[in-house]
């Protein structure tokens, strides 16, 4: 009897917690899906542009406004811009080589690289697609 009634509770008790692991198992799989995104090198994420400082730093601008990130801090003397997508935040670094010569460097603002390679990759494209063309003021 004893027995009997003792089974009944533990299965009560087991089943009641039930939903509880289940949902343990979900945030589970979703930090290994976090953690098994692509390693993007670093050397994908540098370039080095014949184009002057300030040229630069525009299209790079409008490249992450063309891309749909969410720009969260600029800085134009420094030649900076902070952007945010897919929940991860970037550093965008624009540095002046010489007077022909700048480079762009990306970087996660949290240093991990185990992010998708297309980041760099549209931000990259953009600028070449619009090398030649003439950045000008817009006056309104």
């Amino acid at each position: 009897m004893y027995k009997t009634l003792f089974v009944l509770i533990f299965s009560f008790i087991i089943f009641s917690l039930q939903p509880a692991f289940c949902a343990q198992e979900d945030t589970l799989e979703a930090a290994y899906a976090q953690t098994a995104a692509t390693y993007t090198n670093y050397k994908d994420c540098i370039r080095l542009y014949k184009m002057p400082f300030g040229k630069l730093f525009y299209l790079t601008l409008s490249s992450v406004n063309a891309n749909k990130y969410t720009i969260l801090e600029m800085q134009s003397r420094n030649g900076y811009i902070i952007f945010e997508t897919g929940g991860k935040e970037f550093l965008l670094n624009v540095m002046k080589k010489d007077k022909y010569y700048t480079f762009l460097r990306l970087s996660p603002a949290d240093n991990n690289y185990y992010f998708s390679t297309t980041i760099p990759q549209n931000i990259f494209r953009y600028i070449d697609l619009n090398f030649n063309t003439e950045v000008k003021e817009l006056k309104f």
